[in-house]
């Protein structure tokens, strides 16, 4: 009997094989019909061939677009050459270098930005030459395009271009200096303070700032004199962003000044709170202080909230008594400061009745002190439910055992909020003594949030006494109640579960009764398989109401039943896209190699959600042999293809397949690139370096700039391009993963032990599930994985890492 499977598997696999293989052949005949365009007489045909040629995975059309350079047509050959560029095909930079010496300043300009885009430092030398070239748009791009290249070496002739004849070369020269964040460019910039130009005496104020070196900060408290406002406005700026505590002393007088217009004294306020940031605290009492003042009152409260923690103590010293202010504006300040140094002041300030107890309860809340816990639990006794309330959302980040016993009497409070919230927090407590009055609770007759919030949180005590009430809450409904009961039944996972939810998935009962028990079943069952439930679930499969077969075949993924495939591989071949791509997920989950063959024939489907369950199935099961098929559906495959077998190919490549995900790391989407990044680290892949380093500093995405700075942080060598992310970067994301690779902390993608479902729903309700919408989910370990919601509006994943995870719909870019 095996050797027969092993004979029809391997059957199987070659003819997927030579299917793929005739589907790659008919690519590539296009590609050839579409080269053949580049021999037209008419320019604008060769054109035309050139941009469908870019439709194309790269690979197969470098040689033609290389040949495209020799084009007489400057439009053809500047077009073929921004499309090597895109795809960073470094063998573009010799031709383009020559383009610098040609006499039509269009075409050097398009040579200028296009080695930028290239960004190879072949490029550097020639370029420098070219900032000599007569025409001022050519210098121009020059300049920008050095800047894009980044490297050293272009600092001293940037600098060079700030005695440009041309104000916009000047300006250039500026920006790319600032973006370059050499500090040699410290005093030539503080010389073009004294420029002509206001544009170039703004932007190298704002570029001084930048670079973070204090010994300008004379230079530019000498232009709060400049005539121009948007420089002196430029130099406050820059004297916060240098945290420039020897400035304090002129910012405070300007700030006082009540001559001076409101907007300035606003941008004076917020560089004061940098100072006090930086720890200088008389600019932080002023600011304080400033708080009394009703027109300058928000631009001191968003000066404090930079400053953030510094700013406590002297909030704290105004709530009692000893610095003028305004308590309301203290207590919001001390809540996003979160800091428990304030927990004994917000304490004396619910008593004093100056500022409403709710934003003190949600300052106390913040802080996370659980020396405010039981002032706060006394006021659950308060007859105003408005209070109640109050003090039960306050409660979330001090919750500790203590609290359980007040919390299950919360239970039989009038108001329903707070109900409701106490079961949740019994749940969050793990209160085993809550589980009777917490089983009752989920009993029909309760308002439904609060059954749902009971049934939420047995399942997280996990303790099996609440199976009987969990059973009855899933065969009664309603539907959002049976989710949460399935998914507390799983969460417990005692099989004494077992016998009634059997009988439900083969009772008379609704369908959606049945397709939430077959659920539950799969979860109190995972990775423990048994017959009986794989009997009662099969033939639920492939016919009948589509949520439950989508259940059913859930469920015998999750058991992870080898002797379930057979049953699997026959839906996954079925014509119905719901249930294909689901039995493919779960083909994916028994982690058992014969079902590769079947899951690879899912990978040709045309239909975008079965294809990306395949892909990502392949990675599931460790299809090695799959990577170069996987790397061509990451090319060229649907949305979520794409991305699904990107991160298929991340996982499995060997060093041989380097060359894959380096051609994906410049792919048109960024949540491929991200997986593409991911890949090359694991692999410690030393040739993908220079293009790790360009994605880090220029790419759009946080997600990708993030991959790739944790992957040259395991692949090293990067120092340079690494701090300059750890310090210049815009998303603190990326300045910390930069960071730690930089100190030689290597980010280690945490195991996929866990299971996770998502339950997609309309923000107006529970009852309105989101279905067959494209979504993409990034892991406690990086990786991105793109899904459609199933006909439940649900997504589960047997393997998934620990750790928060982002979920986005597909429109949003990360």
């Amino acid at each position: 009997m095996l050797r027969a499977s092993l004979a029809r598997a391997r059957r199987a696999a070659v003819a997927v094989t030579a299917a793929l293989a005739l589907c790659a052949f008919d690519w590539i005949g296009k590609i050839e019909l579409d080269a053949a365009g580049l021999a037209s007489d008419d320019a604008t045909a060769r054109a035309a061939a050139v941009r469908r040629l870019a439709r194309y995975d790269i690979a197969f059309t470098r040689d033609h677009l290389l040949a495209a350079l020799r084009d007489p047509s400057v439009a053809v050959r500047t077009e073929a050459a921004r499309i090597l560029a895109q795809r960073r095909v470094l063998a573009a930079v010799p031709t383009v270098i020559g383009w610098l010496s040609e006499p039509d300043p269009a075409v050097k300009r398009a040579a200028a930005q296009i080695l930028g885009d290239l960004g190879d430092d072949r490029a550097v030398a020639p370029l420098v030459r070219a900032l000599a070239d007569p025409n001022p748009q050519v210098r121009h791009d020059v300049v920008v395009a050095l800047g894009t290249i980044g490297t050293p070496s272009v600092v001293v002739p940037l600098l060079g271009r700030l005695e440009d004849d041309k104000a916009d070369v000047r300006r250039a020269a500026v920006d790319q200096l600032a973006s370059l964040g050499d500090r040699r460019a410290v005093i030539p910039l503080v010389g073009a303070f004294a420029d002509a130009s206001a544009d170039v005496r703004v932007a190298a104020v704002r570029a001084v700032g930048r670079l973070g070196d204090r010994a300008a900060v004379p230079a530019l408290v000498r232009l709060f004199r400049d005539p121009n406002p948007r420089v002196r406005a430029e130099a406050v700026d820059a004297l916060g962003n240098l945290e420039a505590v020897d400035a304090a002393d002129i910012l405070i007088s300007e700030l006082r000044r009540g001559a001076l217009k409101r907007d300035f004294r606003e941008r004076v306020a917020f560089a004061l709170g940098k100072l006090g940031r930086a720890g200088d605290a008389r600019a932080v009492t002023v600011l304080v202080e400033t708080l009394a003042d009703p027109r300058l009152r928000a631009a001191a409260t968003e000066a404090l909230r930079v400053a953030g923690r510094a700013a406590v103590p002297a909030l704290v010293r105004h709530l009692d008594g000893e610095l003028a202010g305004d308590p309301a504006s203290a207590v919001a300040l001390l809540r996003d400061a979160a800091d428990p140094a304030a927990t004994d002041a917000l304490v004396r300030e619910l008593g004093r009745g100056r500022v409403s107890r709710g934003l003190v309860l949600d300052a106390l809340g913040a802080a996370g002190d659980r020396r405010a816990l039981v002032p706060v639990l006394t006021l659950l006794d308060d007859a105003d439910p408005a209070v109640r309330r109050q003090a039960m959302r306050a409660l979330r980040p001090l919750l500790d055992a203590p609290a359980a016993d007040v919390l299950i009497g919360a239970m039989d409070d009038d108001d329903p909020e707070v109900r409701s919230l106490a079961a949740e927090y019994l749940g969050i407590l793990a209160s085993r003594a809550a589980v009777p009055r917490l089983a009752r609770a989920v009993r029909d007759g309760h308002p439904l949030r609060l059954r749902y919030a009971a049934a939420e949180a047995l399942g997280r005590i996990g303790d099996a006494r609440a199976v009987p009430a969990l059973v009855d809450a899933l065969r009664a409904g309603p539907s959002p109640l049976r989710r949460a009961a399935a998914d507390a039944l799983a969460a417990i996972a005692d099989e004494s579960a077992v016998p009634p939810l059997l009988a439900l998935v083969r009772g008379d009962v609704e369908a959606d009764a049945r397709g939430h028990a077959a659920r539950a079943l799969g979860g109190v069952l995972r990775d423990r398989p048994r017959a009986d439930a794989r009997a009662a679930l099969a033939p639920l499969c492939a016919s009948g109401p589509v949520e439950v077969s989508l259940a059913a075949i859930g469920a015998l993924g999750a058991m992870a039943d080898p002797a379930a495939r057979d049953t699997l591989v026959a839906v996954a071949r079925t014509a119905d896209p719901e249930r294909r791509r689901a039995a493919v997920a779960a083909l994916g989950a028994l982690a058992d190699p014969a079902a590769a063959p079947a899951v690879r024939a899912a990978l040709r489907a045309r239909d975008d959600r079965v294809a990306a369950a395949a892909a990502w199935a392949l990675g599931d099961l460790g299809d090695v042999a799959a990577v170069a098929d996987l790397a061509h559906a990451a090319a060229r495959g649907g949305w979520a293809t794409a991305i699904n077998a990107a991160g298929s190919v991340a996982r499995l490549a060997r060093p041989d397949d380097a060359p894959h995900l380096l051609r994906l790391l410049h792919h048109r989407d960024p949540l491929v690139r991200a997986n593409a990044a991911w890949g090359l680290g694991r692999l410690e892949a030393a040739d993908a370096r220079a293009a790790l380093a360009v994605a880090l500093r220029r790419d759009r995405s946080w997600l990708v700039r993030r991959a790739a700075a944790r992957a040259l942080g395991a692949i090293g060598g990067a120092d340079d391009a690494l701090a300059a992310a750890a310090d210049g970067d815009d998303d603190e994301r990326v300045r910390a993963a930069a960071a730690r690779a930089r100190g030689g902390e290597r980010f280690t993608p945490p195991a996929r032990t866990e299971w996770r479902a998502f339950a997609f729903v309309q923000p107006e309700g529970l009852d309105a599930p989101v279905r067959g919408e494209p979504y993409y989910v990034v892991g406690g370990d990086g990786l991105v994985q793109a899904l459609y919601t199933d006909a439940r509006g649900e997504w589960t994943a047997e393997r998934f890492p620990p750790g928060d995870a982002i979920v986005r719909p597909r429109g949003e870019a990360p």
